[in-house]
Formats: C-alpha cells, sequence, structure tokens
C-alpha cells in the first residue's frame, strides 16, 4: 500500500457559500471515493463567508466513519486552548474514539483574527508555543495545572480526553521560525503554497532543528495544501483559478509553481514532483464555485487517487 495520502480542504468560500446539506456532502463523497481525510480553512473575522469549523466537523463525524478531518490551520493563538482541548477531545468522541480528527496550529494568516480577539499580534507566537502545550496536558491526563505567561488554571480534568491519549498536533507555516516551531513542538509539518524545492529545503531544516532540539519528526508525518483545480480543459481550469487569485496574498506570478491547476495528467505529475522530494501528505484544496466541488472531489478520486493507491 502507498503511503502517499490525498486528501482535500475547503474554506474561504470567495466563489459563493453552499449550503449546509451541500458541505456535508463533500465529506460523503471524499469518504466514498477513498479520500484520506478533509480540512477546514479557520478565520474568525473575514471579508468572505466563514463559518466556524469545530461545527462543521460535528457535522462531518454525524455523516461519515472513517475519513479523517482536521482544521487547516487552527489560530490557536485567537482563542483559550482550554476550550480548544475541550472542543476537539468531544470532536474526537463523536468522531468514534478512533483517530479521526488531527489537529493543526498556526499564528494564523490574518492578524485581525487576534486583534478581535483582544489579543496583540506580537504574542502569537508565544501564545501559540505556550497553547500547544496547554493542549498536550489537558489531553494526557487529569487534574492538571499550568501556570504561563499566558494562560493559568488549577486541577482541570477533560473527559472524555482523546482516546488514544492525544491527538497528533501538526504545526503550520513556512518560515524558518514556523519550521523551528514545528521541530520543537509540533508532531508534523503542514506548509502551504510551497514549490517541490521549497518543501526539501525545510524538510532539510526540521531535521536539523530537530537534532539540536533532541527531536525527531517523522518525514512521512508532513504534507503540503495545494490550490487545485482539475479539469479536461485546461483553459477551464486556468479561468476558474484566476477567479480565485484576485487578492490574493502571493503575488500572481508564484502561484503556478504552487499550485495544482490544469488536466489530471498535469496536476498527477505536479503531486509526483513532492513526492520525488518526500512529500506524502497531500490537500488538494479545490479553487471552483460551490456547484461544481463534488465534480471536483470525484475528479481527485476516481482519477487523481488512483494513481497514489
Amino acid at each position: 500500500m502507498s503511503s502517499t495520502k490525498i486528501g482535500v480542504g475547503f474554506g474561504l468560500w470567495r466563489l459563493g457559500m453552499p449550503s449546509p446539506d451541500t458541505i456535508c456532502s463533500y465529506a460523503e463523497r471524499a469518504e466514498a471515493l477513498g479520500i484520506d481525510s478533509i480540512w477546514l480553512s479557520d478565520h474568525i473575522v473575514s471579508r468572505n463567508p466563514e463559518l466556524e469549523i469545530s461545527c462543521i466537523m460535528a457535522m462531518f463525524a454525524a455523516r461519515t466513519k472513517k475519513i479523517k478531518m482536521g482544521p487547516s490551520v487552527l489560530t490557536l493563538p485567537a482563542r483559550d486552548p482550554v476550550q480548544v482541548a475541550k472542543t476537539y477531545a468531544t470532536l474526537d468522541y463523536l468522531s468514534g474514539s478512533c483517530g479521526r480528527v488531527i489537529m493543526a496550529v498556526g499564528l494564523g494568516s490574518d492578524p485581525r483574527d487576534c486583534l478581535a480577539c483582544g489579543i496583540p499580534p506580537e504574542e502569537r507566537a508565544k501564545r501559540l508555543e505556550e497553547g500547544v502545550h496547554v493542549l498536550r496536558k489537558l489531553w494526557a491526563g487529569p487534574h492538571v495545572t499550568h501556570e504561563g505567561r499566558f494562560y493559568k488554571f488549577t486541577d482541570v480534568t477533560l473527559e472524555p480526553r482523546p482516546a488514544k491519549g492525544s491527538l497528533d498536533i501538526w504545526i503550520g507555516g513556512k518560515s524558518d521560525l514556523a519550521i523551528k516551531r514545528t521541530a520543537r513542538y509540533g508532531d508534523g509539518w503542514f506548509p502551504s503554497f510551497v514549490t517541490p524545492e521549497e518543501f526539501q529545503t525545510g524538510m532539510d531544516k526540521l531535521a536539523a532543528y530537530g537534532a539540536q532540539y533532541g527531536r525527531t519528526i517523522n518525514p512521512r508525518e508532513a504534507g503540503v495544501l495545494l490550490l487545485t483545480h482539475v479539469s479536461h480543459n485546461r483553459a477551464r481550469a486556468e479561468q476558474i483559478a484566476q477567479q480565485f487569485f484576485q487578492g490574493f496574498p502571493l503575488p500572481p506570478e508564484s502561484l503556478p509553481a504552487r499550485c495544482a491547476i490544469g488536466t489530471p495528467e498535469e496536476c498527477i505529475e505536479k503531486i509526483r514532483s513532492y513526492v520525488a522530494v518526500g512529500c506524502s501528505k497531500f490537500v488538494l484544496w479545490p479553487v471552483a464555485p460551490p456547484d461544481e466541488l463534488v465534480a471536483q472531489i470525484e475528479t481527485y478520486g476516481r482519477e487523481i487517487v488512483p494513481h497514489f493507491a
């Protein structure tokens, strides 16, 4: 069996907000087609429609049986980590207590999320690091006391806790500081918008920093997010992608090297270029209007996933 795992991601509803039933259908079809996981972008303040992702994951838990799920990525510094620990332990229980929920955290792409929650953006990094520590302590056992710089509590017990003792915690971000943070605190690395060469360089740094901190990150616990539109009509794929890319916080000329836009064959080759440098996990993020998302999932499941089975 291949170690390459392909998931799908959703959020940033720039091209329209789908109905609740439609959102659930994404997870149901992905599971039926053998897609490994489903991921949801997290924003508190947004110029585009955006839902609270823990609520969506609860719907997914009720409507699916085996597909994994997680945030991509959770803006942990904007939230109380005790509440986050409780919410995601609950999601673990609702999804069958079988390791379907993966935690992925980061600074957040928009400082306004922290500002809206009363958190100075300059505290994000240190709050993230302490927050990860709090999550691990609360998931590990009962009667937890914590006296930190930002979070303080005495004799807190969460029940139920994750059935496997903890959730895996992946760290998002592609900067040197994010890679150091992953090496020191994370179980896996989850960058977005990186080229294969940038991914390989990041993994080399991750191994080097891990050695400094006396930790080893399993190289199989790293994956990339790729904005994707797959179509046998390449011109149509590019047209849809350009609509989405308008106002995107990256130079337009840098995006093609960091996305998988085009025919199934072209997207397969793009994924293989990452596999060749050691990447084994992928989140394909469909760039499409809501009424075309199921078709994109069908294309992933029928024309891309079998090449990596």
